[in-house]
């Protein structure tokens, strides 16, 4: 039995830490900063952050290094939005001269979860051609929404259960080659997170063909010659086919000549003789039977390959 699993979904969500720290705002540059103002920083990793002070925009974040804003001594709201539109809301205490910085670390977490439905496919290693092959899609979860499950085939015919999670595929046909089956489970809800592709392959053996048995000849007995000519065809036949048999039934008949002249005992032996001595068949391969009466006295020729059945003796 063969069969194939897989998938999982992963959920990536972005999380935004916040650090404050505060520092008195003086030397360097900061001379250049209002005496009787104080100072916000903010900085941000990754990508610049919209920053608004009290609902009002007052420009984006530094990355690395961060944005300054002036803003006069007392309680302001401080508000950066996050790249997925998350809103980090503070309220800091200004004073003149000193500086707030606002540090926002963004950190990414991948949040695995396995789909609540997996499915596994099964089928048989092999069949002979000409028998059914069913394949079967096997829930190794659960199935909380409704599923969707559409087959594919190769080189064979789905005779029932398309768009069910059972399908019986015909391999007439297809002897000496391999049928596979491919599933694509989905839904509507979970969709592409949870889709899954599956197949299985089932090998064909050719059917084995049949050996028959060729009747050669049928005729009433006349005179020897006679008969010896319609014999010469279906001995040539019998030599060519290597260990192939000659079945020779014999009807005697019912009327004068069948039973003076032509009798199954004279028939028979005049027939092997001929055939032995003047057409060179091993007897061996040569097998004569003894049929029910008719009128007249009369001949059935078969040639039986090997593995063929033979002819039945009425």
């Amino acid at each position: 039995m063969r069969s194939k699993r897989y998938n999982w979904v992963a959920v990536i969500g972005m999380i935004l830490t916040l650090g404050l720290t505060s520092a008195f705002a003086g030397g360097g540059k900061d001379n250049k900063r209002p005496k009787n103002m104080g100072v916000l920083s903010v900085r941000t990793t990754n990508v610049p952050m919209p920053v608004s002070v009290d609902g009002q925009y007052v420009g984006m974040s530094g990355v690395g290094v961060g944005a300054e804003f002036f803003l006069a001594p007392g309680i302001h709201t401080i508000e950066v939005k996050g790249p997925r539109g998350e809103v980090y809301k503070r309220d800091l205490q200004f004073e003149a001269g000193r500086k707030n910085c606002v540090c926002l670390t963004t950190i990414e977490q991948t949040i695995t979860t396995p789909c609540p439905y997996r499915f596994h496919l099964e089928g048989p290693d092999r069949v002979e051609e000409g028998q059914d092959i069913v394949f079967n899609a096997r829930n190794d979860g659960t199935s909380p929404v409704p599923l969707i499950y559409n087959w594919r085939i190769s080189n064979g015919t789905i005779v029932s259960g398309a768009g069910t999670p059972t399908i019986t595929v015909s391999s007439v046909g297809f002897g000496g080659k391999t049928v596979e089956a491919e599933l694509d489970v989905n839904d509507s809800v979970y969709d592409n997170k949870c889709r899954q592709l599956i197949n299985a392959p089932t090998d064909v053996t050719p059917k084995p063909t049949r050996i028959e048995k060729v009747g050669c000849d049928q005729f009433e007995a006349r005179a020897a010659d006679d008969d010896k000519a319609r014999f010469d065809n279906c001995a040539i036949q019998v030599q060519n086919i290597p260990d192939a048999e000659l079945y020779v039934i014999i009807y005697p008949g019912t009327d004068r000549a069948s039973t003076t002249r032509n009798t199954y005992d004279k028939l028979s032996k005049r027939t092997l003789d001929y055939l032995v001595k003047n057409r060179g068949v091993d007897p061996r391969r040569i097998k004569i039977f003894k049929g029910s009466p008719r009128l007249k006295s009369s001949y059935e020729i078969w040639i039986v390959p090997p593995g063929a059945e033979p002819p039945t003796v009425q």
